[in-house]
């Protein structure tokens, strides 16, 4: 996969959280839950940055991330991207959750919002913080409700840590090995830190087809894909 050289262009605080502003160019065209690994130029990090897209227009794309310190605007960055699947929002959804279970941040969900709005759909924030930058339309419902989001949800997607996939599961009161009565897709924390080869298993998450490698084939995964507490899957 090609390396681009891009420049910082300024930072954002969003929800938070500082974000990465870059001018928009033909292959800075990432889909939600896709991701960039960057260094900076001048950096002597042996990891690269993880930068998921929060907000994306004709002019400017704002990316998230545990930003460095040393990133100013004028920056300039290797930018190796966009990678991986993101989220597959149906077209015709009409209403989706969305919830970290207070565990991440908001932002990586940010695009995908933007998306289900611009065509329509009807948006709900599952969380007991108090995001400060989100779209007026998003409705912001506590954590306890998550439970009746199946009851009205076409669509649910959340932002995780592995080991809270269960917790999540749970909330939901749903089971393993039981399909989903709606889609529910879940985008991934865990590392993923070599290039294109994917050879380094360090992203390895355990799947109904087997092992699979996050940094290639997610980060975002059904909940179906993904196993419960005794291994069975649901």
């Amino acid at each position: 996969m090609k390396t681009h050289s891009v420049k910082i262009s300024g930072l954002e605080q969003v929800n938070g959280e500082v974000c990465v502003q870059l001018k928009t160019q033909p292959f800075l065209q990432p889909s939600a839950g896709q991701f960039f690994q960057a260094f900076a130029t001048d950096s002597e990090d042996l990891l690269p940055t993880l930068l998921y897209p929060c907000r994306v227009s004709s002019t400017e794309l704002l990316l998230c991330g545990d930003i460095p310190k040393s990133w100013t605007p004028g920056t300039e960055l290797h930018l190796r991207g966009p990678r991986g699947n993101g989220f597959h929002l149906p077209p015709l959804t009409r209403r989706l959750a969305l919830t970290t279970l207070d565990q991440c941040n908001v932002n990586r969900l940010l695009a995908l919002a933007d998306t289900a709005l611009a065509n329509r759909a009807e948006v709900s924030l599952l969380t007991n913080q108090h995001p400060s930058d989100l779209a007026p339309e998003i409705e912001v419902l506590p954590l306890e409700e998550l439970t009746q989001a199946k009851d009205w949800a076409d669509y649910l997607a959340a932002v995780l840590p592995p080991g809270k996939v269960n917790a999540f599961r749970n909330s939901l009161m749903l089971f393993p090995g039981r399909k989903t009565p709606f889609t529910v897709e879940i985008l991934l924390e865990i590392p993923m830190i070599c290039d294109e080869s994917s050879a380094c298993g360090v992203c390895s998450v355990f799947t109904s087809r087997g092992w699979r490698m996050a940094c290639k084939d997610g980060p975002v995964f059904e909940l179906d894909d993904l196993p419960g507490e005794d291994g069975s899957l649901g």
